[in-house]
């Protein structure tokens, strides 16, 4: 089953790739020459201030929670593997939407893993130095991704322990501040502007998160409630490679340090206890990947990874919060309405 699912996933993001290279081959090549020329920065960064894009991302996602204490280890997983993003961004300003496409390949296994339901919504500002990202997302049903550690005849195809009531609440965001103007942030994450020369920038970044994990569970002797606030500063470097013309790579890396807030809640029966404490909190995040930013079409694939650890007061309870994702995807850009333009140059100029 486990191979089935395997090859049904390869054989997904293969179509997808194949469709990405047809159409780079089939519409690349005219359109940089018939799309009129944009305002650059000094020839290192190329605006698309009158275009609106469309892009549209396949997400290879494992967003886990770990709860580690002495030789006991559970690693919760949601069961989607693969969820489409919608994105619009104009100028500055960029929305996207989370929609998880039970029809996929690896999204139907309902029977062993249990169905996952949710929503994500998240905007980004990005200014000539500035920029904030918030997101909200909001998962309901989990499974043990190790049932075998607390089932010694469980077997590949087997159904996995599941918490179909575990829900999951969280409400981030980042605040930061690109030290180098001649380094576009937007060509990376929203495709609004188009790095002209290779270039790198060293970025400071407060971060800010409050999740809310919850498990519903009924009939059981006890269940729980979490709540945490956590702050953080980070500093990182990114740097982008200008390979040729319209072709680029990227990577980067920041580590970050803060403080932890919780507060966990103990339900048995009517009785509620409740503990709270904090503590330090220590995160690192990379990503890289490639991509092509033509002045119609754009496509490209990321590899992010992320983990945070915190332990819970001065027990040897350490969470852990891990996730993993490849990004496939591919972007037009329309020409804006003017309404909407002038709007902008009005309230902006």
């Amino acid at each position: 089953m486990h191979g089935r699912r395997m090859r049904g996933r390869l054989w997904l993001l293969n179509s997808t790739l194949l469709l990405i290279l047809l159409l780079y081959s089939g519409l690349v090549i005219a359109q940089d020459t018939a799309f009129r020329r944009n305002p650059s920065d000094s020839g290192w960064i190329e605006k698309f201030s009158d275009q609106i894009n469309i892009k549209l991302a396949l997400i290879n996602t494992a967003d886990a929670l770990v709860l580690q204490a002495d030789s006991v280890r559970q690693v919760l997983q949601p069961n989607p593997s693969e969820l489409f993003r919608l994105y619009v961004n104009y100028r500055f300003i960029s929305f996207y939407i989370n929609y998880v496409p039970h029809f996929l390949p690896g999204n139907n296994d309902d029977d062993e893993k249990g169905r996952t339901s949710g929503i994500g919504l998240g905007t980004s500002l990005n200014f000539r130095n500035w920029f904030t990202d918030l997101y909200f997302s909001h998962t309901k049903g989990y499974y043990l991704e190790n049932t075998k550690d607390y089932r010694p005849d469980w077997q590949p195809g087997d159904p996995y322990f599941q918490v179909p009531a575990m829900h999951v609440t969280r409400f981030e965001g980042q605040t930061g501040y690109n030290t180098n103007a001649r380094h576009s942030l937007p060509a990376i994450i929203s495709q609004t502007e188009r790095q002209m020369k290779s270039a790198g920038a060293f970025i400071p970044k407060i971060l800010y998160k409050y999740d809310i994990i919850d498990n519903r569970t009924q009939g059981t002797y006890s269940t729980q409630k979490s709540q945490n606030v956590q702050l953080m500063l980070g500093a990182g470097y990114q740097h982008t490679f200008v390979v040729k013309r319209s072709l680029y790579a990227f990577g980067g890396f920041t580590p970050s340090f803060g403080y932890i807030f919780y507060k966990v809640t103990t339900r048995i029966g009517p009785e509620r206890f409740t503990f709270n404490n904090r503590g330090p909190i220590y995160q690192w995040d990379a990503k890289f990947g490639f991509g092509y930013n033509g002045h119609r079409l754009f496509t490209g694939t990321y590899l992010s990874a992320y983990s945070a650890r915190y332990a819970q007061g001065l027990s040897t309870v350490v969470d852990q919060d891990v996730s993993v994702f490849f990004q496939l995807f591919v972007g037009v850009r329309l020409s804006a309405p003017r309404f909407i333009s002038k709007k902008m140059d009005k309230v902006f100029h």
